[in-house]
């Protein structure tokens, strides 16, 4: 039960950062209502950065190589699914994967062959605790949440492992471990994909920041996510892409975080130090939350 209502607070709190995000400015590339899809060429490949301005925030990512596409996190509402499936055509390419990572969703989107996820997380999605932030899901959005279930035979890959598609590798690494049982990726050795996209100049939220283990695990995934070097990120919600300079203020940012934590006694006290620590910055309202995490 606990586990259950963990993840609604989570589903609220990702509600919550869409619409900071939507309202806020950071030095990760944003999407105008008009061009919600963001290319960029890393020569070998393309990457097509999609935002659904869907009530969670959520980002697809659609990996173009030479000849094939791979298509990252698949949209949720069918509105989306459609919108995006009319841009996948125009690329006249055909689709050889779906990563569905951190977003068991959208499983109607493709034919189930294509759909891969990650060792441990078809379990995962069967849980109480799943099912249940899923059921809270569809009682909010109705027919508009595509419900289909994950293929039963879905194709599995290691939390590590490395693989190349149409000539692209994808080197898979355990996420933080406060989240989800899936994988970050590093795509192309140049893209980074990690379940928020890191963001500059904004104060990280709840849905991240569950508990003090959260932060330490956070921040971990954060240092790793530099040490690949690669030189852009993506994410699952957030921005279409951030830069190692959103990175870097990511993990100065979780570092003030567990300062604070040794230096204030109580919640009331952390936040005003981390509005000292970064005045003026988007997403103040995303303390509290926070700090109820990680005091109680």
């Amino acid at each position: 039960m606990k586990k259950i209502i963990l993840f609604l607070a989570v589903a609220l709190s990702i509600m919550a950062c869409n619409a900071t995000n939507n309202n806020s400015s950071n030095n990760a590339k944003q999407l105008s209502e008009n061009d919600r899809i963001v290319v960029t060429d890393f020569g070998s490949f393309k990457l097509h950065a999609y935002a659904s301005g869907d009530a969670l925030g959520n980002m697809t990512h659609v990996i173009e190589g030479p000849n094939a596409l791979v298509v990252v996190e698949p949209a949720a509402f069918y509105e989306n699914i459609e919108e995006l499936g009319s841009y996948i055509k125009s690329l006249n390419k055909p689709v050889e994967k779906v990563l569905a990572l951190y977003h068991a969703a959208g499983f109607s989107a493709f034919d189930a062959s294509k759909f891969v996820m990650i060792e441990g997380m078809p379990e995962f999605i069967g849980s109480d605790s799943y099912k249940g932030m899923m059921g809270f899901f569809a009682s909010t959005f109705g027919d508009a949440l595509d419900k289909t279930p994950a293929p039963a035979n879905v194709e599995t890959v290691a939390s590590n492992a490395q693989v190349e598609w149409d000539g692209i590798s994808f080197q898979f690494s355990p996420g933080a471990s406060s989240d989800y049982p899936a994988s970050s990726v590093l795509i192309g050795g140049k893209v980074y994909y990690i379940h928020f996209t890191p963001v500059a100049n904004m104060h990280m939220g709840a849905t991240q920041l569950t508990s003090r283990d959260a932060v330490n695990a956070y921040l971990a995934e954060l240092e790793h996510a530099k040490s690949t070097g690669a030189t852009t990120f993506i994410g699952g919600h957030g921005g279409a892409t951030g830069d190692v300079a959103a990175v870097d203020f990511q993990i100065g940012y979780l570092k003030k975080v567990n300062s604070l934590l040794g230096e204030e006694a109580t919640a009331e006290n952390f936040v005003s130090a981390m509005k000292s620590a970064y005045p003026g910055i988007a997403g103040e309202a995303e303390l509290e939350g926070v700090a109820a995490a990680l005091y109680k």
